[in-house]
């Protein structure tokens, strides 16, 4: 790949102003790529700034705002300003693409990219990286939801049944989608599809075990990203874009628990939402189905093949973990998710070096495994419920919702413990990498 010629290296290292609408587009683009992707707000800006230290911008000329629909990037010195920005409409959850984005700025910096060349595989990286077809995604949220109803004791039976039903729903969302429906309807007709082949099983089969196929067949559609990038946006005080992605979860959750609701409307309902998943004892079980659910669910965020393997035990790493906590040692569900999140979120910030990927690429996939929305969407079904429900059904509503708010914010906090923890230590690391590259960047200078 061609090289910095002098004058390219001195136009992009010394002067910001030199090409900076052009330098600026690269900003928007990678800005809008990690945020329709699914990376949170503060890796945005953190990839963003580094890019613009690669081009020669320095830190104190940028004002960054980042919104859930628009990244917008200032420039301000002295008495010049210049203010882009980009709409960003799509959101689908891309772990290679946020990883790719990553290595390619790493990479610039490395080999010494010309400004031309840099700005042209980013704007390439919206059809190099490859995704994963639909066929591929649907067996995996099929495998995923029935790896937790494996994982919350179901049996082979429920774990058979639970593949069938969530294939169907997952389906009947692509399809109405792809006709044309709003995505909201799309979800809602995906949770009826499945709520109605569950039940069609429950009512026909008499096996216990199938409560479970009702309880997760419709799980894959509960945004696990959003939520915990709603958290970490938050706590970080992006609390506009924190608040936007968490609205988005519940419409996301509303829409499909409204499925769910009218599947059931003209049949006796099944008590489902009062089954009780918590963990009682430790079994082989739960690491088969936190494994699978973990490493099946990283292929609807379209982590690289290469890394399921780890992320699958990364989720056996947090379940496993959080189950010991609450069946050994009595811990609550949000401490002890809150424990294992944190224990695998530390672990796997080092195994990301090894495995030469970004930590977020297989730590979020991993806390999935965790299932951060299950008491959410319950919570949800209760309230379509509330005139039917006995006080003791109000206090598990309300049981619920808090426990899934508190088990939503300890994942979150617990995925990013070693940031809080290390920021110092991570960012003064990152800083001797970049200035260690800039240091070589005119060392061929004249050749």
């Amino acid at each position: 790949m061609k090289q910095f010629t002098l004058e390219e290296k001195n136009e992009v290292l010394e002067n910001p102003f030199i090409h900076i609408h052009r330098k600026l587009d690269v900003l928007l683009n990678i800005g809008k790529l990690l945020m329709e992707c699914g990376a949170d707000t503060n890796r945005i800006i953190e990839e963003m700034l580094k890019s613009a230290t690669f081009m020669g911008i320095p830190h104190n000329y940028l004002n960054i705002h980042i919104s859930y629909t628009t990244i917008m990037v200032n420039l301000l010195h002295k008495e010049r300003s210049i203010t882009v920005f980009r709409k960003t409409p799509v959101h689908v959850p891309n772990m290679a693409m946020i990883n790719a984005v990553s290595k390619l700025t790493w990479r610039a910096f490395e080999r010494h990219y010309s400004l031309t060349t840099y700005e042209q595989l980013i704007s390439k990286l919206d059809c190099t990286i490859p995704v994963y077809p639909d066929w591929i995604k649907g067996i995996a949220c099929a495998l995923g939801s029935a790896g937790l109803a494996f994982l919350y004791s179901g049996d082979m039976i429920a774990f058979i049944v639970t593949v069938i039903c969530s294939l169907i729903g997952y389906f009947g969302r692509t399809l109405s989608v792809r006709f044309g429906c709003n995505e909201y309807v799309g979800i809602a007709i995906g949770g009826f599809a499945a709520m109605v082949s569950a039940y069609g099983f429950y009512s026909h089969i008499e096996q216990d075990s199938l409560v479970y196929v009702l309880v997760c067949c419709t799980l894959f559609m509960i945004p696990g990203v959003p939520l915990i990038n709603s958290v970490i946006d938050t706590i970080n005080n992006h609390i506009l874009s924190g608040i936007t992605r968490a609205i988005r979860t519940i419409l996301i959750v509303g829409s499909m628990t409204l499925g769910m609701a009218m599947a059931l409307y003209f049949s006796p309902m099944p008590a489902f939402s009062f089954v009780d998943i918590k963990p009682h004892v430790l079994s082989i079980e739960q690491i088969i189905g936190s494994f699978t659910a973990a490493a099946s669910f990283a292929v609807l965020f379209n982590a690289p093949v290469r890394l399921l393997v780890s992320i699958g035990i990364g989720g056996v790493l947090c379940v496993f973990t959080r189950n010991l906590l609450a069946v050994e040692f009595g811990f609550s569900i949000p401490g002890a998710t809150f424990v294992g999140a944190a224990v695998m979120s530390v672990i796997y910030v080092k195994v990301s070096t090894w495995l030469k990927t970004s930590s977020t690429i297989i730590i979020v996939p991993s806390a999935i495994a965790l299932m951060p929305g299950i008491l959410y969407y319950r919570f949800l079904f209760d309230m379509l419920h509330i005139n039917a429900l006995s006080e003791s059904g109000l206090l598990h509503m309300v049981q619920n919702g808090v426990t899934g708010i508190l088990t939503i914010v300890s994942i979150a906090v617990g995925v990013a413990i070693p940031n809080v923890l290390a920021q110092k230590y991570l960012k003064a690391r990152k800083e001797r990498r970049i200035q260690q590259h800039l240091a070589t960047r005119h060392i061929n200078d004249g050749q």
